[in-house]
């Protein structure tokens, strides 16, 4: 995470010396809404499920906001415009989100922390489940390597504010 910098960031759009309006109209546009309602919808219940995800870290300290918010907004993306722009201009955490966007989407140090061990946590009970449950091996080996894959994805990949 050291070494990586604002300028590092891969950024689909440079903001500086856009208005708040205009800064809000390129991030919707970044994001184009499936045509198959069937997907919409799916689309659609998960991003909801995501934000009560974030509305409970704004409750509970050590919760992340930030990553269900980033989650909701890509799921909203994908769904819904009205959404998305609800979610961007939301009075409560609609800030957070944007200035992920407007640092070129990046996440803050501690939320990747939070994110790695919330996925080292769950991978681990979910091992030991399928262990409990009499899993030969498969599952146990397919929940470590997408544990792994994700844990690698957010510390190496995922740029640090």
């Amino acid at each position: 995470m050291e070494g990586q910098s604002n300028q590092d960031i891969p950024s689909a759009f440079n903001f500086e010396g856009l208005s708040d309006h205009e800064i809000l109209e390129a991030i919707l546009d970044m994001h184009k809404p499936s045509k198959n309602p069937v997907v919409r919808w799916l689309w659609t219940v998960l991003g909801c499920i995501f934000v009560v995800f974030a509305v409970i870290g704004t409750i509970v300290p050590g919760w992340p906001t930030t990553s269900w918010l980033v989650a909701a907004g890509f799921c909203f993306g994908r769904s819904s415009r009205r959404m998305f722009h609800w979610l961007l201009t939301n009075r409560v955490f609609g800030n957070v989100l944007l200035e992920y966007y407007v640092a070129g989407r990046a996440l803050p140090l501690h939320s990747k922390i939070v994110i790695i061990g919330i996925i080292s946590v769950v991978s681990a009970f979910s091992i030991y489940v399928v262990t409990k449950l009499g899993d030969p091996g498969f599952g146990q080996t397919a929940i470590a390597i997408v544990a792994v894959i994700g844990i690698w994805f957010v510390r190496w990949k995922v740029p640090t504010v």
